[in-house]
């Protein structure tokens, strides 16, 4: 049968050599956008170029004695003298990475030209964005893309993504935390426990930031210092810089530790945030469990085959009828196919699954599942489970019982003796309070030890991994209390 693939084939090949020259500045500048800026000053006397900030690519030598070229620019905020000095590294050639790395910034400049919002690593569209009010969130689609050289050809693949942001801002949780605790002692403690860790997203940048901290003792109209050593109101600074009002002027402020990213751009200090103008990300643990929601994600998200292809389709033809993009392409001598690349592939008959004496079972072509088959089931060899631990916090400890007692029925029809495990209930869910109990429960020897966690956030599983995995070795299985207390 015929199958199409979520890959573009490059079909007009460029037959030019490829120069790569290393940018240095001086005074030394992190900031990749001001480098990019001083730089594209000088771009009505340098030939046709692509620069990421530090590398730049050409097909035309910049001097014929491959000499390095001294430009000087002038910085705007302080109108100082940058000297930009450009020297030749190379030729580069089709097996090096640089050469798979410049078709990906000419792809990234095309997706800027197509007017799509980069949020971290990928670009989505905002102007598609797919509204779901009943639930406070926002659907963005986008795309996930990157060129290699594969086995004959350069490829384009192109996977369809979407990015999920939530109407609702981070000082909205606040209030709703202030509402169940009624401004209580527990407030403070339980808007940190609700929000530290969380990414959130300002949509005045579309910048993510992780929550590290919540300063109770700044607020919006606090000063800080500008660039010209002036004082300014976060209150006036988002006003003027970025036209937001912000309606609560007593609001505590977010602190997010800058990234190494950052770092190199000259970010030193905390960043200070609003969190009126911070929306929150992803879905919360309540949300998951909305089933009507998952439902309505699912119908954008989760696209069969005809639609995906569709969608793919509507990719190709924004590059290629986008005037811009194509003189872009045209002057490197690049083009994209229109059509995705297809293949034969064969359809194969259902194996059929052998258990011991007289068990036998296959499944249905249509869903691959088979699940269904092992409820009555006969194991060529089974590992009977003797000796085992469970840890659970305190608060989950009845829906991990009761699991257990389902485990402990239905291992029988599968050969298998379950013996009843020893429990190791906790005072509380804090990662630290798990790896004491582990230590432990490790010292007894288990043949396997169920942890049982609050939630798939991610620090208590890699807490417990390291532990089972590296530090103690001993067979784990982790389950999350969400999951155990589904009916």
């Amino acid at each position: 049968m015929a199958c199409a693939s979520n890959y573009f084939a490059l079909v007009a090949k460029p037959n030019w050599r490829l120069l790569q020259y290393r940018v240095d500045m001086s005074p030394d500048i992190d900031h990749t956008g001001v480098r990019k800026a001083l730089l594209y000053h000088h771009k009505a006397t340098l030939p046709k170029f692509m620069f990421d900030g530090t590398v730049l690519f050409t097909t035309t030598r910049l001097n014929p004695n491959d000499a390095p070229i001294v430009l000087t620019s002038t910085r705007e905020h302080d109108k100082a003298t940058v000297t930009i000095t450009i020297k030749l590294v190379g030729e580069v050639q089709p097996t090096d990475y640089h050469y798979m790395q410049f078709f990906n910034i000419v792809l990234r400049s095309a997706m800027e030209k197509m007017q799509l919002e980069l949020i971290r690593r990928n670009y989505y569209d905002p102007k598609a964005s797919i509204t779901l009010g009943q639930y406070k969130l926002e659907l963005w689609p986008g795309y996930v893309t990157s060129i290699r050289q594969h086995e004959s050809q350069i490829l384009l693949c192109c996977e369809i993504s979407h990015k999920i942001l939530r109407t609702d801002t981070v000082l909205d949780q606040i209030e709703e935390v202030h509402k169940r605790t009624g401004g209580a002692g527990s407030f403070h403690a339980s808007v940190e426990k609700a929000l530290l860790g969380a990414i959130v997203i300002t949509r005045y940048n579309n910048k993510t930031y992780r929550i590290d901290e919540i300063d109770w003792n700044k607020h919006p109209t606090d000063e800080f210092e500008g660039r010209n050593n002036e004082k300014m109101s976060y209150q006036k600074y988002y006003t003027e810089r970025y036209n937001r009002s912000i309606r609560d002027p007593k609001q505590p402020l977010i602190v997010s530790m800058p990234k190494v990213r950052d770092e190199r751009g000259g970010v030193s200090g905390p960043i200070y945030l609003i969190p009126e103008l911070c929306n929150m990300t992803g879905l919360s643990e309540e949300q998951r469990a909305n089933f009507q929601l998952m439902k309505a994600l699912g119908d954008y998200t989760r696209q069969d085959p005809k639609k995906r292809c569709e969608t793919l389709k509507k990719f190709s033809e924004r590059i290629n009828t986008n005037q811009e993009i194509q003189t872009e392409l045209t002057a490197w001598n690049l083009q994209f196919s229109r059509d995705l690349e297809q293949f034969r592939a064969r359809i194969l008959p259902p194996e059929v699954i052998l258990g011991s004496g007289s068990s036998k079972a296959t499944y249905q072509l249509e869903n691959a599942d088979w699940g269904t088959c092992f409820r009555k089931w006969n194991s060529f060899s089974v590992q009977s489970c003797t000796k085992w631990a469970v840890v659970c916090a305190s608060r989950d400890e009845a829906a991990t019982k009761e699991f257990i007692t389902s485990l402990t029925k239905v291992a029988p029809s599968l050969g298998m003796t379950m013996n009843k495990p020893k429990m190791f209930p906790l005072p509380d869910n804090r990662p630290a309070s798990y790896i004491q109990a582990l230590d432990r429960v490790i010292e007894c020897n288990p043949s396997i030890v169920m942890v049982v966690v609050p939630n798939n956030k991610g620090d208590h599983y890699a807490a417990v991994k390291k532990k089972c995995c590296l530090e103690k070795p001993v067979p784990s299985q982790v389950v999350t209390a969400t999951v155990l207390s589904k009916p």
